[in-house]
């Protein structure tokens, strides 16, 4: 079988279009509505354990191959094990057969929101997981066995590496190897790729997290700054991202992979990183298995989540001491752009930016909400920004004193020319 997920805002347009398929039957789930409109009324029930989630929607398609059999009763059992397996135990969801292609397959629609907590569903490694389910789903009702994701964009290990890993393992079995055979580090290098990259992160993130795990990541652009090419190096050996596979190339990332890149948000980050690399973390390189969730290179993750949440920590506080100040600029001049020797400073709409003018790097885009300047956009301040601008509130004031004196001053001439 083959999975395919995806997270949405909307219940009623997805219902919807589900049920108006030619050949579209509600067969499952766990929910009283018969029809679009009714079961989107009852996804609203999830929706206000906890307003302030956008996504809710969860979207799941499972397909089986042209030559599997399956009735509607086997359908809905593994739509409820795959939904059971995945997390959601405590979750609304529908299913829907359909037959309007070549390929017999269902559509899953739920909630996202657990009943018994009100939390989301925890969605990291979901598509390691998935692919996980569906192939013990497939053995259990002897299905037709697919090939995963992963092995048909990977580019496979030559024969000659297989050989010696086989003689390596019998040398192991008896006794004559004091350790297992390795993985060749072409297949390390896709393991680390293909789990720093199931939480779909943003192209400068995994860029960051394969620095951090030894990984030096070698990217190119064309004379106008537009990004073109990846490759990598790995314990001295080099792989252009054609070899390790099509989903390892830059477009193969963003399109199997689902990185996130956008050129105006990530160039200018990634030539940073390129030219200030972060350092590695001393991890065991053994590849991480999915029965071994605990390995060395998962606790390098959680290590970088813990590194990149005390960073935000000192990003927010930052954010909090600059902001008052650069909005007092603006405030202080009477103007919705000001542009100083070192830095400028603007409103966009409601959101504040400060731009750094020697490379145009963004330091800060936020926005004030109730107590506190929010981030839209993650902030890049250093101590030195934040001591140059605690330096100027002495001169943002003494500015603001002469303009209120200008204005009383001008108060009173108007009231002396009123009388």
């Amino acid at each position: 079988m083959i999975g395919k997920q995806k997270k949405g805002r909307g219940f009623r347009g997805l219902l919807d279009y589900l049920e108006s398929s030619p050949g579209s039957r509600l067969i499952g789930g766990n929910m009283s509505g018969r029809n679009a409109l009714e079961l989107a009324r009852e996804f609203k029930l999830s929706r206000q354990l906890n307003p302030e989630v956008e996504r809710a929607v969860y979207h799941v398609s499972l397909s089986a191959a042209k030559s599997d059999r399956l009735d509607d009763d086997q359908w809905c059992e593994i739509a409820n094990k795959y939904m059971e397996q995945m997390g959601f135990d405590s979750n609304q969801f529908a299913t829907y057969r359909h037959n309007n292609t070549d390929d017999d397959h269902i559509h899953i629609v739920a909630s996202r929101i657990r009943f018994d907590t009100s939390l989301v569903v925890n969605d990291s490694w979901d598509y390691v997981r998935s692919e996980k389910v569906l192939r013990e789903l497939e053995k259990e009702y002897g299905l037709t066995q697919v090939q995963g994701s992963r092995e048909k964009l990977a580019r496979t290990t030559s024969t000659g590496q297989i050989r010696r890993m086989r003689r390596e393992q019998q040398e192991y079995e008896n006794g004559k190897r004091a350790t297992p055979p390795e993985l060749p580090i072409k297949e390390k290098l896709q393991e680390l790729i293909d789990h720093a990259t199931t939480d779909h992160p943003t192209m400068p993130q995994l860029i960051e997290r394969l620095q951090l795990l030894g990984v030096e990541v070698r990217h190119g652009f064309t004379r106008n700054g537009k990004s073109k090419g990846i490759s990598y190096l790995m314990d001295g050996q080099a792989f252009s991202g054609s070899q390790l596979g099509s989903a390892y190339t830059f477009p193969g990332l963003q399109k199997h992979k689902a990185v996130d890149y956008k050129f105006e948000r990530d160039d200018l980050k990634i030539q940073q990183q390129l030219l200030n690399p972060v350092k590695p973390i001393q991890i065991n390189q053994h590849p991480l298995k999915d029965d071994q969730p605990d390995t060395a290179l998962a606790t390098a993750f959680r290590e970088t989540a813990f590194r990149k949440d005390d960073n935000e920590k000192i990003q927010f506080e930052r954010t909090q001491i600059v902001a008052p100040i650069i909005a007092g600029i603006l405030e202080a001049t009477g103007t919705t752009r000001f542009e100083g020797e070192k830095h400028t400073v603007y409103w966009e709409l409601d959101q504040l930016v400060l731009v750094r003018n020697s490379d145009r790097a963004q330091l800060i885009r936020a926005r004030y909400k109730e107590s506190h300047w929010e981030q839209t956009e993650r902030s890049q301040l250093t101590d030195s920004v934040v001591q140059h601008f605690q330096q100027l509130i002495p001169k943002i004031e003494s500015a603001r004193s002469k303009q209120l004196e200008k204005e009383k001053s001008s108060e009173n001439r108007h009231q002396g020319l009123s009388r």
